[in-house]
């Protein structure tokens, strides 16, 4: 094979890097042996990016360790590869591989080759497998950890906390303009077939310390959420604190208090549908508009079929999404109100930062009442209180994105 080429069958194709959309076609039209031969330049030169290193300098079967490949490096390319390969490596490890083998460019592409899946055939067995899993097969582990962004640097990195509902998009403005630190997500359990979601605070915080150990066991950590995904955050710091983990700083993003979930009935699902419209025109961009007045005339069915059309017209929800998907997003919203319905905050030493935006007045009107400057957290620990630009969900969105990160950079050091 040719340095920058895909060679087999017909014309050679231009060589692509893992953030083109056009490499899954490409590898997927390829034979076996291909695959393997052109992930293995791809891996070679991402890693040599992230290294500082010449492509020449690194050998196929060298130990990557021996280069200077650590937990960082590796996760950020786990994460390319399965968003580039669409699909996902619960192979993948620490640095490389849990197993025996050592993490090696070919060992990596090898894996992540045997990893493809044809579409047509993969649909066509998946509603078999489901019905398996179902039957009590072990699931696929997928790894709880995503990169978000950010260089690698040696600092500390900042884990966020997913909010009510799973979704991470909120942090991906945030992390484009984080400069100092990398910065990492957590993923909410039963957002996908093979998990189910998280049913009480203690299994998804045990669950989450583990996956945090699994992807970076040495050195301080950040933990950082917005909105409910700060009670996450704090309850995780303090029960990592406890195991002797160095936190280096915890950050609360306009985090109210879980008692405003007290009133929520899970059995309204019509509020679920809605609030995940709200969420999805913020942090995806769209403007989509939703007749609760409309949708409350439609069955549960009807209606999940309603909003599952209208987010795939308006690029709200992916354009294979189905009733299935949806519904899921609907579950895992109410197992996390009802674990924050259950749950009550207790006081830590650990001091927390609270950063609210200038306009109070939405995450007031969503809790019904006003809430006090600090909204109560400092009943439970000490509270260093800031303010940004914008509301509960610009001070996500644009340019007060950037603000944001600044001012998180310079509060944790």
């Amino acid at each position: 094979m040719h340095e920058g080429r895909l060679t087999g069958v017909g014309n050679p194709v231009d060589a692509v890097d893992l953030e083109s959309s056009g490499l899954f076609e490409q590898l997927l039209a390829r034979s076996p042996a291909q695959r393997v031969n052109e992930l293995e330049r791809l891996i070679r030169d991402t890693l040599a990016a992230a290294l500082r290193i010449e492509t020449s300098q690194i050998q196929s079967n060298e130990s990557l360790v021996s280069l200077g490949l650590d937990s960082l490096i590796g996760m950020n390319l786990r994460c390319k590869l399965e968003k580039a390969l669409r699909t996902e490596l619960p192979e993948f490890g620490i640095l490389g591989l849990r197993g025996s083998e050592p993490p090696t460019v070919k060992v990596l592409a090898r894996v992540a080759a045997e990893s493809i899946k044809d579409p047509a055939k993969h649909n066509n067995c998946e509603a078999d497998k489901l019905s398996h899993s179902r039957k009590g097969s072990k699931r696929r582990r997928r790894s709880g950890v995503v990169a978000l962004g950010g260089p690698h640097r040696p600092k500390a990195p900042i884990f966020c906390l997913h909010p009510v509902g799973g979704d991470l998009r909120c942090y991906d403005r945030f992390s484009r303009h984080l400069t100092t630190r990398p910065v990492f997500g957590l993923r909410s359990r039963g957002l996908d077939a093979y998990s189910e979601p998280h049913r009480c605070m203690d299994a998804m915080i045990l669950d989450y310390a583990s996956e945090i150990e699994r992807a970076c066991s040495q050195g301080p950590i950040c933990l950082l959420g917005w909105s409910t995904g700060g009670i996450f955050a704090r309850e995780l710091a303090i029960r990592l604190q406890e195991l002797d983990r160095e936190i280096e700083a915890v950050v609360m993003v306009d985090t109210p208090m879980p008692d405003v979930f007290e009133q929520v009935d899970l059995a309204d699902n019509l509020k679920f549908l809605s609030d995940l419209v709200t969420f999805s025109n913020y942090f995806a961009g769209n403007s989509m508009q939703i007749d609760s007045a409309f949708l409350s005339n439609l069955n549960e069915e009807q209606a999940v079929q309603r909003v599952l059309e209208l987010g795939m017209a308006n690029g709200v929800l992916p354009s294979h999404a189905t009733t299935q998907f949806l519904e899921r997003l609907i579950d895992v919203c109410k197992k996390h109100v009802e674990i924050l319905q259950h749950y009550s905050p207790s006081h830590t030493s650990l001091e927390s930062i609270l950063i609210r935006p200038h306009d109070h007045s939405v995450l007031c009107k969503a809790a019904g009442r006003s809430l006090p400057s600090d909204l109560g957290w400092g009943s439970f620990g000490k509270t260093d209180l800031h303010q940004v630009p914008g509301h509960h969900f610009t001070m996500m969105t644009s340019t007060n994105a950037a603000e944001l990160a600044l001012r998180v950079e310079q509060l944790i050091g």
